[in-house]
């Protein structure tokens, strides 16, 4: 069975490393409150060099609504190659959101400070 790990920070945020397929990682924080895949910010999608495929408007917390630029990239996740969907932030964040855990067991242990990820 495929698995992804991560950790709990000291502030109690849990983070995954999402690897994409040219080797880079980058260390994603776990949003359950984005229903997204992925979102990164424009620095990274320009280093990486992602292709932007166009822009969506999204509603936020607050029912605030931002445009942003969406990318494309290849991820391996849980053994697997994935094309997959990036919003690009204006910011510093880097998450993933729940879209990326469909069919799988998500934990957080904050006792071990663990994240387990397994594809069931």
């Amino acid at each position: 069975m495929p698995y992804e790990f991560g950790s709990v920070t000291a502030s109690r945020e849990a983070c995954v490393q999402v690897r994409f397929a040219d080797g880079e990682a980058v260390e994603c924080l776990i949003d359950t409150g984005f229903n997204g895949q992925l979102m990164l910010p424009r620095t990274v999608v320009d280093r990486l060099g992602f292709p932007i495929i166009g822009h969506e408007i999204f509603e936020m917390v607050g029912s605030h609504l931002i445009m942003a630029d969406i990318a494309l990239a290849e991820m391996e996740w849980l053994a697997e190659k994935h094309t997959v969907s990036v919003i690009i932030s204006e910011g510093e964040d880097a998450l993933i959101g729940t879209e990326m855990f469909e069919g799988t067991q998500l934990t957080i242990d904050y006792v071990a400070r663990t994240v387990t990820i397994a594809n069931l």
